[in-house]
């Protein structure tokens, strides 16, 4: 959780840092467009472009501006309009744009004012209605307005970016604490079936129990360490499987149980990764439910890597008088959810089965996981 809380943390700073950007990039194309409109109205009565007048009248004209905009971008959005206070802030900004433009209002006042009476525009003719406002006040007011809008809108579309990245994020970690929960029920599981089969050896060939118990202990060190990891070279996967396999042989006769592997060569697995202990569930239960002593036996197990996907295969016999519980069992249950969990639908698992084998198809994509959860 203290992860996930800092990853939150994280991309609400990164996304608070790239709003900012935006809104000093907006404030620069304002304070340009500002300029040039300056200059342009000063070039048509043939005056001086730039003065030492024109930098303190920008700031005056600006400032109001400036300041209505960092009242209600870091008080006014986050305290009420972010936590669904919506009434309350649009009485607050209303208040506001009205105090900016009461202040404007005797600025103006002022300002014309003091222009002498023979410089003063002339009264407007009967044939032409005298405005309620002046321009310039009712252009503040338009502008106030505007500005007060495009921070709502921006802040409105972070804040959704915002929640949706925290969104995707708690529903990583959620996925990750389940697929460790599921990758942690197989080892109990792998286990009980391992020491069954040593179990059952012992009274028929101690010597061969003894070595399988040897064998064991180089299963329960790959899965004690480098299934911890979140993803593996696949070679290592293909070693254990060979182990695995190696124990079976050696607890069941040649002449009922007929064990057939094909894994691709190491030339073709390099630099091939993928998440730990996927197709141990598959073998387990080729084993587990698919072999008799009463008439020949059969288990293949097949890994073919083409055109950037992993294919893997296991078959197994069936017997007309042996229980089939194939697909049944929190083996099969615990690797579908983790396959749903690592590669959503760019899995495919295929179950079929007939009187005479049971069979397993798994394709996989040899890229990143789903969401790179592993």
């Amino acid at each position: 959780m203290g992860k996930t809380f800092g990853n939150c943390l994280n991309l609400r700073l990164k996304s608070r840092r790239t709003e900012n950007v935006v809104y000093l990039f907006l404030w620069l194309i304002a304070i340009g467009i500002y300029t040039l409109n300056i200059i342009k109205g000063r070039a048509e009565v043939n005056g001086p472009l730039f003065d030492v007048n024109m930098l303190p009248r920008m700031v005056k004209t600006l400032i109001p501006f400036m300041i209505l905009f960092g009242i209600n971008n870091w008080l006014l959005i986050p305290r009420l309009l972010l936590r669904n206070r919506v009434k309350s802030y649009f009485l607050a900004a209303g208040a506001l744009v009205t105090a900016m433009w009461i202040y404007q209002f005797f600025e103006f006042s002022h300002f014309f004012n003091s222009i002498p009476e023979d410089m003063k525009p002339k009264p407007a003719s009967r044939n032409h209605p005298h405005p309620l406002l002046p321009m310039p006040l009712l252009l503040d007011f338009t502008y106030a307005l505007l500005l007060m809008g495009g921070n709502m809108a921006i802040a409105l579309l972070f804040q959704r970016f915002e929640d949706k990245l925290e969104r995707e994020s708690l529903m990583k970690a959620n996925a990750e604490n389940e697929l460790a929960y599921l990758k942690a029920q197989i080892n109990p599981h792998f286990y009980m079936n391992m020491l069954n089969n040593i179990h059952g050896m012992i009274e028929i060939d101690p010597e061969k129990a003894q070595s399988m118990v040897i064998d064991m202990s180089k299963l329960m060190r790959y899965m004690l360490y480098d299934s911890s990891q979140t993803r593996i070279p696949l070679e290592n996967e293909i070693d254990f499987l060979r182990n695995y396999l190696r124990i079976m042989r050696r607890r069941f006769p040649e002449d009922k149980v007929k064990i057939i592997r094909n894994f691709p060569n190491p030339e073709k697995t390099a630099q091939i990764n993928i998440p730990p202990l996927l197709f141990l569930v598959f073998v387990e239960n080729a084993f587990k439910h698919g072999i008799s002593y009463r008439e020949l036996s059969i288990v293949n197990v097949d890994i073919t890597i083409k055109e950037g996907q992993l294919f893997f295969s296991c078959v197994n016999s069936r017997h007309k008088n042996e229980e089939n519980k194939g697909s049944d069992g929190i083996g099969l249950r615990n690797v579908s959810q983790r396959l749903n969990l690592l590669y959503g639908p760019e899995a495919t698992l295929k179950i079929s089965e007939n009187d005479n084998e049971y069979a397993v198809t798994l394709t996989i994509p040899l890229n990143e996981t789903k969401d790179s959860y592993n």
